[in-house]
């Protein structure tokens, strides 16, 4: 078997079974680790002794209280860092699936697809994802705070996310040569697929767990229903 044919075939569904089982897991380790939040009485009796002690003239929906919490969060305290970040994962998430080539393939071996965008758009596309991540690295560089904190996963996580869309860039553009791009592509692609539940990039789960489902300061909804054990 040609090693093309492994890494378009077998590689690809091994790569998706390591990922849904992996991000279940993670799941069931969120669960097994914390508890509903009626089952928890200490921790209720705590949050409505704290409530007691609130003073009265404190209004949570008032519109001067949502802006200085909302100062508070890092999206008042670095907007810009926040606008790149937001702007990062949009189209980290959306450009694999509006890539033409990536449709064209799924509809040959699945008969689905999803809508696409022309090769000029998702070229766009790409480069701000790289230019988002040649941004993160700088940070990491020439930022103190951030490069006191900084370890060699981090630089190999930005190497992950990049590899895919550069080598895409290229292969496309048929820069340097096709057969070993395209080939790095796919395996790139592959290997942050398998990663995704058992690194960092596990919080693109954790994000919705810790907004709507866990009790914190910054849970939506109705308060969240689970709290740490």
């Amino acid at each position: 078997m040609r090693i093309f044919d492994f890494i378009n075939g077998p590689m690809v569904w091994f790569s998706f079974i390591c990922f849904f089982a992996g991000t279940l897991y993670q799941v069931i380790a969120f669960y097994s680790l914390s508890k509903s939040r009626a089952r928890h009485p200490r921790y209720q009796q705590k949050t409505d002794l704290t409530r007691k002690r609130e003073p009265e003239i404190l209004d949570r929906n008032s519109l001067s209280y949502r802006f200085a919490m909302f100062r508070l969060t890092v999206f008042g305290r670095d907007p810009g860092m926040m606008l790149t970040t937001t702007i990062f994962h949009v189209t980290l998430l959306l450009t694999p699936f509006i890539v033409l080539a990536h449709n064209i393939l799924l509809d040959l071996s699945m008969g689905i697809s999803f809508p696409s965008l022309s090769e000029g758009a998702t070229d766009c596309l790409i480069l701000v994802v790289l230019a988002c991540c040649v941004f993160f690295l700088a940070r990491r560089l020439l930022v103190p705070q951030v490069r006191a904190i900084t370890t060699p996963s981090d630089f190999l996580m930005l190497l992950m996310v990049a590899a895919p869309f550069l080598t895409g860039i290229l292969a496309c553009h048929q820069i340097g040569n096709y057969d070993i791009m395209i080939s790095a592509h796919v395996v790139s692609g592959e290997i942050m697929i398998m990663a995704l539940p058992f690194t960092r990039f596990i919080h693109m789960i954790y994000f919705f767990i810790n907004r709507f489902i866990l009790i914190h300061e910054n849970t939506l909804g109705k308060g969240g229903s689970r709290v740490w054990r």
